[in-house]
C-alpha cells in the first residue's frame, strides 16, 4: 500500500481497497541529542503509517522529511523551510493526491513542531473550495505506554520513550554510547522566567536538542509503545474511511460561503 512502490494500475486498485484514503506522513530533519539520527521523526512515522496500513488498508505516500525547524538551526542536522512554504507544499501535495482520485487525505505527524503550521493550514483550507477532506491525525497519549516511563525528567525530545521506539524500529541507527551519563542532562536549562512565549524559548531550554532521560530507554519499551500506536492508528484509518460527515460539510460550506448561507 505504499504509493511509491506501486504501478499506476496497482495504485488504482489500492485506492479502491483503501476506500479512497491516502496518508501523508510528516517528519523532520534535525538533531536529536547526540544519540538519535537526524531523521528520527520521519523514520518513525514512516514505519508507523505503513504498518498501520497493513492492518487497515490505506495508501501511504513517501514521508515528507523537510519541515519548519528554525529552532534547531544552531545544531548540525537541520533542514528548515519557512512555515509559509510548508503550508504551500502540503496543500500542493494534497491537491495532487486528490487529482489521483483520493477524496480523503490524512496527515499523520511525527514531529511536534509541525503542529503549528498544520493547524494554520487546516484553518486556511476551510472554504478553500477543495473537493477532498483533509484530516490531521493526533493519536494523543497512551495511558498504558505512559506507565512504562521510569524517568523523572520531563520528556520532550530524544528522551526515554522516543529513544525506546527508535531502538525498536531502527536500532541500527542509534548510538547508545552517546547518551549522556547524567540523568539530569536532558532537564531544561535554568533561564529567567518570562511571562510570554518567545522565538528563542526552545533553544534557551534545550540548546543541544535533548529533553528527557534516555538512560532508561529499552527496545522492549519501544516495541510495546510502537505496537500500541500501530493498532490505534489503524483504528483511526478505519474511522476516517467510514466517516461521511466531513466531506458533506465541506461541500455544504463551499456552497454557502458564496452567499452567506
Amino acid at each position: 500500500m505504499e504509493w511509491a512502490k506501486l504501478t499506476g494500475p496497482q495504485l488504482e486498485r489500492a485506492r479502491e481497497q483503501a476506500g479512497g484514503l491516502a496518508v501523508l506522513p510528516l517528519g523532520s530533519l534535525e538533531r536529536h541529542a547526540g544519540h538519535l539520527p537526524c531523521g528520527t521523526d520521519g523514520l518513525y512515522i514512516t514505519a508507523l503509517t505503513t504498518q498501520a496500513a497493513d492492518v487497515e488498508p490505506a495508501v501511504v505516500l513517501p514521508t515528507l522529511f523537510y519541515t519548519h525547524v528554525h529552532e534547531m538551526r544552531n545544531n548540525v542536522g537541520a533542514v528548515s523551510f519557512s512555515g509559509r512554504k510548508m503550508m504551500e507544499l502540503a496543500e500542493l501535495l494534497m491537491d495532487e493526491i486528490a487529482r489521483n482520485g483520493f477524496r480523503k487525505i490524512a496527515l499523520v505527524n511525527g514531529h511536534g513542531g509541525n503542529r503549528f503550521w498544520i493547524n494554520q493550514l487546516m484553518m486556511d483550507l476551510c472554504g478553500a473550495g477543495k473537493e477532498y477532506a483533509p484530516f490531521v491525525v493526533r493519536l494523543g497519549a497512551d495511558e498504558q505506554v505512559e506507565k512504562l516511563r521510569e524517568a523523572t525528567v520531563r520528556e520532550a525530545h530524544a528522551g526515554e520513550m522516543e529513544t525506546s521506539t527508535a531502538l525498536h524500529v531502527f536500532g541500527e541507527f542509534v548510538d547508545r554510547s552517546a547518551v549522556p551519563p547524567d540523568h539530569q542532562a536532558g532537564a531544561p536549562k535554568p533561564v529567567p522566567k518570562v511571562p510570554a512565549y518567545t522565538p528563542i524559548e526552545w533553544y534557551s531550554w534545550y540548546p543541544e536538542a535533548y529533553a528527557g532521560d534516555a538512560l532508561y530507554a529499552t527496545a522492549e519499551k519501544g516495541r510495546i509503545a510502537f505496537e500500541s500506536a500501530v493498532k490505534r492508528l489503524a483504528t483511526v484509518y478505519a474511522e476516517i474511511k467510514a466517516n461521511t460527515s466531513v466531506l458533506e460539510h465541506i461541500e455544504r460550506f463551499n456552497r454557502e460561503k458564496h452567499h452567506g448561507g
